[in-house]
């Protein structure tokens, strides 16, 4: 190529070796990108339900009792969610040692236990005591 057909910018520059400045630019644009990840992922989280951020919470506590040492978990509790984020009117324990957890009854809108409802190991039948609260 003839110095008049390069563009004016142009530095010839042995393979493998970087500009500096292209560095700093990607390295920057990459920062850009992780940062609007988060914000829209901030956002997305304000936005959900009551029980979806419940679940967040509550998946963030189990992280960090897991990462404690020493620390054995085998009953806890996960919030169970519908899509739109909101509870599903029957809750359940969760358990590690295979045997089934207790399960009871709330309100979908705000995962509050329905008065006179159940706790047993089983289904409580959550639609008879959401009918009666009607």
């Amino acid at each position: 190529l003839f110095r008049s057909h390069m563009q004016p910018n142009y530095r010839p520059s042995a393979p493998g070796s970087y500009d500096k400045e292209e560095s700093l630019n990607a390295n920057s644009a990459s920062d850009r990108m992780k940062s609007k990840r988060v914000n829209e992922r901030k956002k997305w989280k304000e936005q959900q339900g009551p029980c979806q951020k419940e679940l967040y919470r509550t998946m963030d506590k189990l992280t960090k009792m897991q990462q404690r040492a020493g620390e054995e978990m085998y009953k806890f509790y996960i919030p169970n969610c519908n899509r739109n984020g909101f509870y599903h009117s029957k809750q359940c324990e969760s358990s590690l040692d295979g045997e089934r957890g207790k399960c009871w009854c709330v309100y979908p809108l705000n995962g509050k236990r329905i008065p006179g409802s159940p706790e047993m190991r089983g289904d409580p039948n959550c639609q008879q005591y959401l009918i009666a609260q009607e």
